[in-house]
């Protein structure tokens, strides 16, 4: 399936985040850099998107595997000289990892989320989640109409937006499902958590 223009090119996707993040795009990837600490050995980033976690990991001899459906994303990382697997988070082997992240993606998931976090638990104890919890996508008219059409990374137009409250819910539902601690780092446009499965 074909993505919207915001994801056909990493340049358009920088330029159209950094936009929406009043110049802080690059931000909300340092305060996840920032959560997983400088200890961890291995991080395997599901829909990944951009290469700051990435780059981090590589200065600092980390092992990083990036997972996204966007064939231009993966294909740019690898000429950064990463590891990216193309693919649905769905089917591809996902790798062990000391930590998972997800960045600004778990909306796309939204109705098969104890999928996606039994996927995750299988190989990993830890996760960091940083999603948007304020979202042009939830006004009316023309701009919210925009922004629910942009967000199409490969699997239909995504209208499901999280809030702070449904979004923490769902993590709730999960901890319900798992033996797991979670804190809440911030919330502010993005809601980020760091959730760790117990014994």
């Amino acid at each position: 399936m074909s993505t919207s223009g915001v994801y056909s090119n990493i340049h358009v996707y920088r330029l159209v985040m950094n936009a929406l993040y009043g110049g802080k795009y690059r931000q909300r990837f340092r305060d996840v850099i920032d959560v997983l600490g400088t200890d961890v050995r291995s991080v395997c980033d599901l829909c990944f998107g951009d290469t700051v976690v990435a780059d981090w990991c590589r200065h600092r001899g980390i092992a990083w595997t990036g997972v996204d459906l966007n064939p231009v994303f993966c294909a740019t990382a690898v000429r950064r000289g990463h590891h990216a697997v193309h693919g649905s988070l769905f089917a591809v082997d996902l790798p062990a990892a000391d930590v998972f992240v997800m960045s600004g993606s778990l909306y796309h998931f939204h109705n098969r989320l104890p999928e996606i976090f039994d996927r995750i638990w299988a190989k990993t104890n830890r996760l960091v989640l940083s999603e948007p919890v304020q979202n042009l996508s939830s006004q009316a008219g023309p701009v919210g109409w925009w922004a629910r059409r942009s967000a199409n990374a490969g699997d239909g137009h995504a209208a499901f937006r999280f809030t702070e409250r449904t979004f923490l819910d769902a993590i709730r539902r999960e901890q319900e499902r798992h033996p797991l601690d979670y804190r809440v780092v911030s919330v502010a446009r993005d809601a980020l958590v760091e959730l760790r499965r117990t014994p």
